[in-house]
């Protein structure tokens, strides 16, 4: 039985009480059938026999008295009227001889009906001879022959009739005591049937329910609130196994209960682990299997691949941190992971050009040589905007410089008529000013380049300061900004598998739901079956009420029939003792049709006792299948919802990635100006150091005039040829890194570096 479903337990069940119930009623039809058989043979055959017999008694003394009135009545008349009755009561007799003739099948029947025959034949001569004397008028001769002949054999003639009545008396009686047994078996084997079908019905429910109870392991609710409180995602609920369970539903609900338990401590100790910046710690695998062990090693994985890349990620930015652009991400990734890893790989190559070029122009400038400058086929973003800057830095430090060493290669010369007629900003107009100044008086720009030179070293001190403050506050926010992208990755990472965890939970819930919905179908057709068996049970009670009420209007005939033989006195005695065992083998009937009434209704009581707490089962799988419904809703409600925060989480953790790759280039870019501002306060006091070596003449000069020359032009800018690896990422290029124009260079000194 514990290999077999639920409905074919059930099946086999009620499929049993309803054969034993067949049986009962099959036992009950063919004793009534029997009953019927005999009760048909006594009405139509054996007590037909005997109304026959006594008919002819009747007739006989019918007979007797008519002989004795024609004895009695004067004139020829009146004597032939009485004659003429006995003709027809002779007709009467022979009538009822032939039937019993043809109805007697029995040797010993035969043989007393042929005594009567012979004292029928010896009868009949005497009332010839009698009818014969009373026609002749011989009336004393006739008197004689009636009292000394026609009486001794109407007498014997009666007994011998009386004969055949006590043997069909017997006949009935034999009939009686049969149907008495009959129905007393009847009795006796529907009583016993019936018990053992209420104690098979009794022993296969208790089997059954233990059955059930035993695979679910508790009351239906409890395994159903159970499957509801883990479908929520709530695992605090103790279920208490009994001792000895292994295989019910209840032990494999807190089963998984425990496993998933141990699932989320564990991920909860790597997410902790995680938050402090270790990645050491992994899912344990001994003793998991299936989707736990699956779900594990997936983690493991993840945690695998997130720990390489950060370390990765954390030696190149060292190395750049410290100057070393020769460490690359070597390992190989795929997705965002792979992302990082080309865009830090890029960097070092962009920083590796940049500083080469970089170098070569600085070569170049500490041989005076200003017309190198920065290659710009290829580069985008900050490193096109720095290469603009250091470009133009170039170009003004060169045309600069030029105009100075012709206005001082003038003064060497001791021509005063030269001055910087070009415009120029900041430093470089304090240096025209300055040098058109000497033109007027060389003592007074003398001491003004002094000042001038002072105050581009402050200035170029404020700067580099300015610069080391805003590269500081750009390396923090790009580390802020790491830290971000780190949480956000390990943010979409758990809302994955949260999703991934949701997609597993809605299929179990959506294969319970369907086993739900069987059993409830099963269970649906189990009531249906017990209405039809309760249907059936009804229609056995009114039969036996039909045939209840066959045996009480026998019992009515066979009253009438001792009413009507007591009417008829001695005559009928014999029909009034028929009538009372018809009337016994009636009640008898009847007391047999109303115990198995009672049997049956007893019966049909306990089958609606049971098509209800089939149907209350019925009603509590629906209830079951409803909430595993439910639950099944909830959990693709989540699965949807752990998507879209999937993706949303992806999408942020994109811009995040941008955000951090564009203030890396910008604290790249900081620090190349930082260097720059230290390299003008350098170049401003060894100006400094080179104004002091100037002797003032005490008699002072007189002022030269100050004419305006043309500025010599700088010449063509020579480019260098690209590096072999100048890849620069796309991105970069979205930064809105700002070039340097011809607008801004007529800005102020300081609102040019503060907005810088």
């Amino acid at each position: 039985m514990t290999t077999m479903t639920v409905g074919k337990r059930l099946g086999l069940g009620f499929g049993t009480v309803i054969a034993l119930l067949i049986v009962i009623s099959v036992v009950g039809i063919n004793s009534m059938r029997i009953l019927d058989t005999e009760l048909m043979d006594i009405v139509e055959d054996e007590f037909p026999k005997t109304v026959q017999a006594n008919n002819m008694i009747d007739g006989i003394n019918k007979i007797g008295v008519l002989m004795r009135d024609s004895l009695l009545v004067t004139g020829q008349e009146n004597i032939q009227k009485e004659l003429d009755g006995i003709e027809e009561r002779r007709k009467f007799i022979q009538d009822n001889l032939s039937k019993l003739e043809k109805s007697i099948a029995s040797e010993k029947g035969k043989a007393v009906l042929s005594k009567v025959q012979d004292m029928r034949s010896k009868y009949v001569g005497s009332q010839d001879a009698f009818l014969k004397l009373q026609k002749e008028g011989r009336t004393a001769e006739a008197k004689t022959l009636f009292m000394e002949e026609s009486m001794e054999l109407q007498d014997a003639y009666i007994l011998s009739i009386n004969e055949l009545i006590v043997l069909q008396t017997e006949r009935l009686n034999e009939i009686g005591a049969a149907a008495a047994v009959q129905a007393d078996n009847a009795i006796l084997i529907t009583i016993v049937l019936s018990i053992i079908a209420l104690i098979v019905a009794i022993v296969i429910g208790m089997l059954i329910v233990r059955n059930l109870m035993k695979q679910l392991g508790g009351e239906p609710d409890y395994a159903a609130e159970a499957v509801h409180k883990i479908a929520q995602g709530d695992l605090s609920a103790n279920l208490v196994i009994k001792p000895g369970d292994t295989t019910s539903l209840v032990y494999s609900l807190k089963t998984m209960q425990d496993s998933l338990r141990g699932i989320v401590t564990e991920i909860k100790n790597i997410v902790d682990a995680a938050n402090k910046g270790d990645f050491s710690i992994k899912m344990d695998l001994n003793g998991k299997a299936g989707y736990t062990k699956e779900l594990s090693d997936l983690l493991n994985q993840l945690s695998n691949t997130v720990d390489g890349a950060f370390k990765d990620t954390i030696r190149v930015a060292e190395a750049l941190s410290k100057g070393d652009l020769s460490q690359k991400v070597t390992t190989e990734y795929v997705g965002a992971y792979n992302q990082v890893k080309v865009s830090v790989n890029t960097t070092a190559d962009s920083l590796t050009q940049i500083v080469g070029e970089i170098q070569q122009i600085v070569e170049s400038a500490t041989k005076g040589d200003f017309s190198i400058k920065m290659n710009l086929a290829g580069k985008q973003g900050y490193t096109k905007t720095l290469s603009d800057l250091l470009n133009l830095l170039s170009d003004t430090v060169d045309t600069a410089f030029k105009d100075t060493i012709h206005v001082a290669q003038a003064l060497a010369k001791g021509d005063l008529t030269q001055v910087v007629t070009r415009e120029y900003q900041g430093s470089f107009n304090d240096v025209k000013q300055n040098l058109n100044c000497t033109v007027t008086n060389l003592k007074d720009l003398i001491g003004q380049i002094k000042d001038a030179t002072d105050t581009i070293n402050t200035a170029s001190k404020e700067i580099a300061s300015g610069n080391a403050d805003l590269s500081q506050r750009t390396e923090e926010q790009a580390s802020s900004l790491e830290e971000t992208a780190s949480s956000m990755e390990e943010l979409t990472s758990t809302v994955k598998q949260n999703a991934e965890n949701a997609k597993q939970a809605n299929q179990l819930a959506i294969g319970a739901s369907d086993v739900a919905g069987k059993g409830g179908a099963v269970v649906g057709e189990v009531v249906t079956t017990m209405s039809s068996i309760n249907e059936s049970s009804r229609k056995i009670v009114d039969i036996i009420s039909v045939i209840d009420g066959i045996a009480f209007q026998t019992n009515i005939l066979a009253l009438n029939a001792a009413v009507e033989a007591a009417r008829a006195g001695e005559q009928g005695r014999g029909f009034a003792v028929v009538a009372g065992e018809v009337r016994n083998l009636a009640q008898r009937s009847a007391a047999a049709a109303k115990e198995i009434k009672t049997l049956i209704g007893d019966s049909v009581e306990k089958v609606e006792g049971g098509s209800k707490l089939v149907a209350q089962a019925g009603q509590t799988m629906e209830e079951i299948v409803t909430s595993i419904k439910r639950v099944t809703d909830i959990m693709s409600e989540i699965t949807a919802a752990s998507s879209e925060q999937s993706q949303g989480i992806e999408q942020v953790n994109t811009a995040i990635t941008q955000m951090d790759e564009v203030t890396q280039q910008n604290a790249a870019l900081v620090e190349e100006a930082a260097a720059a501002a230290e390299s003008l306060e350098e170049q401003a006091q060894n100006l400094a150091v080179a104004v002091a070596t100037f002797k003032v003449d005490e008699g002072g000069g007189t002022a030269l005039a100050v004419g305006r020359t043309s500025a010599t032009r700088p010449a063509p800018a020579r480019k260098l040829a690209p590096p072999a690896k100048s890849a620069v990422p796309a991105k970069a290029g979205k930064a809105g890194a700002r070039k340097a124009t011809g607008a801004d260079a007529q800005s102020s000194e300081d609102g040019e570096w503060s907005e810088f």
